[in-house]
């Protein structure tokens, strides 16, 4: 049979309740003998008084027998016991011995009180009235065994604290146990999803297995959808990457034969094949950066980190940069680059710098401002440019492969405006040296790369 959620939920409430039912009993069994009270009714009153005037008459009648004798063989003494509790102990007095073997004692607090019933787990009392036999005052009681045997009388006799503090802390433990088993799949759900909303394609619920309700089938269904999900990806990019791959083989013999051919060629014919040469060129550099791309999405772009200089890192592509700003008529302001060593691979790190450095210039429309310091053990390096910017919602995409955020970052439509691919290479470069990367717009667009100086 199936475990449905709701049949869970019927039985965890029925088990808290039953549990702090249990709990409440087992507290109580271990106090001492105690007792309730609640007000008499009028027929016991009424009886009560009677038993009164029958002892009193019986007693005034036969002067020469003792108030115990009388009292031990009146009518219905079996039934109905008597107890004559007196202020001092040793005259008290009883109509059977049987009354010995009850904790009489706990009669003590109802002197000069009210008549009431008076419950124990024994015995039910009934009384005082006060009664004067033959110069003697007397507490009268009518006792009667505790037949019943109510198995909550001592629950009701616990202190209303404690049993407060009972339901409260049984109902809480209770309640947080199933509570923390119902959350548990969901809190491992929403982390997977976070994950898998991050771009960690191998990201699992791992619910537990032997859960059979709808949380445990919730659970199988998203690992399963991410195990498909993640297949599809790792095949495109891998099927990116094969044609990549094998384009460059015939994309280099056009060459050869381009360059063969231009050799030979004259007039218009040789306008052709130049061109044909820098389109192949294009071509080339884009296999190059898809491959680049695959390898870090892949994780098989290993390397072994190693220090490096920010100084000897940073001046050559600062260099590079202000001689292309002064080409393209924009200026290019830096700071005081930070005496700091940076622990990775200088390829990987100088072509994404380099990469958002040059987008920067791309777009901007006078100048671009290029900040580095040291933050709390980090390199912080901040690349700004007066340009359009991009909307809000198109920030968190432009780390997507081949992805254009509008024609006002292209502002020149006859010219090719990239493949889209530089900031994805950047990304996944500085993400694997445990570093993030951050776009804003700030009078243009804002790049904020953060690089650990260590890498852990």
């Amino acid at each position: 049979m199936k475990k449905f959620l709701a049949i869970k939920v019927f039985f965890w409430f029925w088990l808290t309740v039953l549990c702090t039912i249990l709990l409440l009993i087992s507290i109580s069994l271990l106090q001492p003998d105690m007792l309730a009270t609640k007000d008499i009714s009028p027929p016991m009153l009424k009886n009560l008084f009677h038993l009164k005037k029958s002892l009193k008459r019986h007693i005034e009648r036969a002067p020469e027998q003792s108030i115990e004798y009388v009292i031990s063989n009146r009518r219905h003494a079996r039934r109905a016991k008597v107890y004559l509790k007196h202020r001092e102990a040793e005259k008290s007095l009883v109509s059977t011995q049987t009354l010995y073997e009850y904790d009489l004692a706990l009669l003590n607090f109802a002197i000069d009180g009210e008549p009431k019933v008076i419950n124990t787990e024994k015995f039910r009392a009934y009384g005082p009235l006060k009664i004067q036999l033959r110069g003697d005052e007397f507490q009268l009681f009518m006792v009667l065994d505790n037949r019943e045997g109510d198995l909550f009388l001592k629950v009701r006799l616990m202190p209303q604290w404690l049993k407060l503090l009972v339901l409260l802390l049984a109902s809480m433990l209770l309640s947080y146990w199933f509570a923390r088993g119902l959350l548990k799949p969901i809190r491992q759900l929403q982390l997977a999803a976070a994950k898998l909303a991050h771009g960690k394609l191998d990201a699992r619920a791992n619910v537990d297995s032997r859960r059979q309700d709808e949380l445990g089938q919730l659970g199988k269904d998203f690992d399963t959808m991410a195990s498909q999900l993640e297949s599809q990806v790792l095949s495109q990019k891998r099927l990116l990457a094969d044609i990549s791959h094998e384009l460059r083989s015939p994309l280099t013999r056009l060459q050869m034969a381009t360059g063969i051919a231009a050799g030979k060629a004259s007039g218009d014919l040789d306008c052709y094949l130049q061109r044909i040469e820098k389109e192949s060129q294009l071509l080339e550099h884009m296999l190059s950066d898809i491959l680049q791309l695959s390898k870090l999405e892949s994780g098989n772009n290993h390397f072994e980190p190693h220090p490096i200089s920010l100084f000897d890192l940073l001046t050559p592509i600062i260099n590079d940069a202000e001689f292309e700003s002064q080409q393209l008529n924009k200026l290019l302001n830096t700071n005081e680059l930070p005496e700091a060593v940076v622990h990775g691979d200088a390829i990987l790190l100088n072509r994404a710098i380099e990469n958002i450095i040059r987008n920067a210039l791309k777009y901007a429309t006078s100048q671009v401002s290029i900040i580095c310091h040291i933050q709390d053990r980090d390199l912080v390096i901040q690349v700004c440019d007066d340009g359009p910017g991009v909307s809000d919602e198109m920030l968190d995409k432009l780390c997507i492969p081949f992805y254009r955020a509008s024609q006002s970052r292209t502002p020149d439509s006859s010219k090719m405006g990239g493949f889209g691919l530089g900031l994805a290479i950047a990304q996944h470069a500085i993400k694997v040296h445990h570093g993030h990367i951050e776009f804003k717009n700030q009078q243009g667009l804002s790049v904020t790369l953060t690089i650990p100086l260590q890498q852990p």
